[in-house]
């Protein structure tokens, strides 16, 4: 039986993970759109300080942990991988692609090229180490009928420092793969994500703590989001994020709900303790 309250808590975190890519994505659109010579060192800033909110919140537990790691996450992966990579594709003359009928821009062949890096990233510090409780890490090690170990009892773990690394992966790793299969496969893929989503959704909603069920969201709501970039890559719907100058109000209205959800979120988390 699925209680109202995890319904609130799931529809909380996939408001709150949603709007804030789409919010990360504004402001790295801002300073293409306002320090173009400049751009690099704009999306530094912002992944320096995403850095900075993970340092200093490197130890809180609980919601508030999570939350911040989820912030830093969105904004290392902005300023270091995200935007740069725009920036690079520019000096290296990386022209657009033809990947399985569509049309990608540089930027999109140059992180596609990643992928060898992030697969080598994952066997490294997600199957190969002793420490992961990675729920998908360990259920692709019992597929292995392999494990390096039971993670250490009672072992201090940073909430922060653990959901900034998956907001980073997950967005990495959905990326590639809507990339890759995407181009590849073309509808049937679309289908099978959205099959997938609607499981993960049903699962979500069986969770009732409130940082757990965040963590678990963010994937969920990646592809949620990777699947309505879709819809206005073949120019279904205007993405607002996208055009901060043309949808200021809209704009507004997202921070405004986004900043009020992760109060209620806090409160939920305070509410049941």
């Amino acid at each position: 039986m699925i209680e109202q309250r995890n319904v609130l808590i799931s529809l909380l975190a996939l408001i709150t993970i949603f709007l804030g890519q789409a919010l990360s994505r504004t402001i790295n659109r801002v300073i293409v759109e306002s320090i173009n010579d400049w751009m690099l060192v704009g999306f530094i800033a912002v992944g320096i300080a995403g850095v900075i909110v993970l340092a200093t919140q490197i130890n809180t537990p609980g919601i508030k942990g999570t939350l911040s790691g989820f912030i830093a996450g969105l904004l290392i992966w902005r300023g270091f991988v995200d935007g740069p990579m725009r920036v690079f594709a520019e000096i290296f003359s990386m022209g657009a692609i033809d990947f399985g009928g569509f049309p990608l821009s540089g930027r999109y062949a140059l992180l596609m090229s990643t992928l060898p890096v992030m697969l080598a990233m994952l066997v490294l510090y997600g199957l190969l180490s002793q420490e992961t409780r990675c729920n998908f890490m360990r259920f692709t090690l019992r597929c292995l009928r392999w494990s390096p170990g039971k993670p250490t009892p009672a072992m201090p773990r940073s909430v922060a420092r653990i959901t900034a690394v998956e907001t980073v992966f997950v967005q990495w790793g959905i990326f590639l793969l809507f990339l890759f299969l995407g181009g590849a496969l073309s509808s049937p893929f679309y289908i099978a994500m959205l099959v997938w989503l609607v499981y993960l959704l049903y699962q979500l909603l069986k969770l009732s703590q409130v940082d757990y069920a965040f963590r678990y969201a963010i994937p969920v709501c990646v592809i949620l989001f990777s699947l309505v970039e879709v819809g206005a890559f073949f120019g279904l719907y205007p993405e607002p994020w996208q055009k901060p100058a043309e949808y200021p109000v809209t704009i507004a209205v997202m921070s405004i709900v986004f900043i009020g959800c992760l109060f209620q979120l806090v409160k939920m988390q305070k509410t049941k303790t």
